[in-house]
């Protein structure tokens, strides 16, 4: 879901791409689902706002959509949202997965586990843009956002990790 905060902040076009990035990854993800024999329910407006999309095995399941970053190889770990609020990998966020979308396949992760990850490994040293945000907090001008950006390599060593192909 996007925020209210976030269609006022950007243009028609980005707008349009987020939402078409969001759309084409939750169809995705339920895609994978019935690919791989996974019962799944879609959560309910209050869950979503909690970053809760999906809901498999009991566990609340965010989807990150295909991005451009994901292409390069890389993941971007939101500790806020837009509006300074709890993002998908902090102690306030409902899941306790979080599948990030690359060509074909989820990579799913624990989130305590990639916050733990974030806490030991991601320096305390802000830069302005995102292109050098890797195990840097990032936030966007104008925005209460707060990211880091991670590569896939760094993750696959989790104890839970899991590629969700489709």
């Amino acid at each position: 879901m996007i925020s209210n905060k976030a269609i006022e902040l950007s243009s028609v076009e980005h707008y349009n791409h987020s939402l078409n990035t969001w759309k084409n990854g939750e169809e995705s993800f339920i895609k994978a689902c019935k690919l791989n024999n996974i019962d799944y329910k879609k959560s309910n407006k209050n869950e979503d706002i909690n970053h809760i999309d999906f809901w498999i095995y009991g566990k609340g399941i965010d989807i990150k959509g295909f991005k451009k970053s994901h292409q390069e190889g890389f993941i971007v770990v939101e500790f806020k949202n837009v509006q300074g609020n709890a993002g998908s990998c902090s102690d306030g966020s409902g899941c306790e997965w979080i599948a990030f979308q690359f060509e074909n396949c989820f990579w799913i992760v624990r989130k305590e586990e990639l916050l733990t990850y974030c806490r030991k490994n991601v320096a305390i040293e802000y830069v302005n843009d995102f292109e050098n945000c890797y195990k840097k907090l990032y936030s966007r001008k104008g925005r209460n956002d707060l990211m880091t950006k991670l590569h896939l390599t760094d993750i696959k060593n989790f104890n839970f990790i899991w590629k969700l192909c489709y």
